[in-house]
């Protein structure tokens, strides 16, 4: 009978395209939130994608020119610097438990 070595299989490493985040000298001086907010980030542009339309995110600090957001893009939590007029505040629907 044949010998059968088990292996965890192997993938490929998924390229990660980052958020463009407007330079930190742009930003003035941020003040952090005191719970992250639920925003939509129009036209966000991403490295090698292009610009994608509209984006759910949390803010997580401001200032008066720009907003800092987590993003969950492709399954991995990103972080960039947007300009605030990029960005609306969106509404949660409630939990169904």
């Amino acid at each position: 009978m044949a010998e059968h070595r088990w292996a965890p299989p192997e993938h490929q490493d998924v390229p990660i395209y980052a958020a463009e985040s407007l330079p930190v000298d742009e930003i003035d001086e941020p003040a952090q939130l005191d719970s992250p907010e639920s925003v939509w980030v129009s036209r966000l542009r991403f490295e090698e994608i292009g610009v994608v339309e509209q984006v759910k995110a949390f803010a997580v600090a401001r200032s008066d020119v720009a907003v800092y957001v987590e993003i969950a893009w492709q399954g991995r939590l990103q972080r960039a610097w947007v300009p605030r007029a990029t960005v609306n505040r969106r509404t949660l629907r409630p939990r169904r438990d």
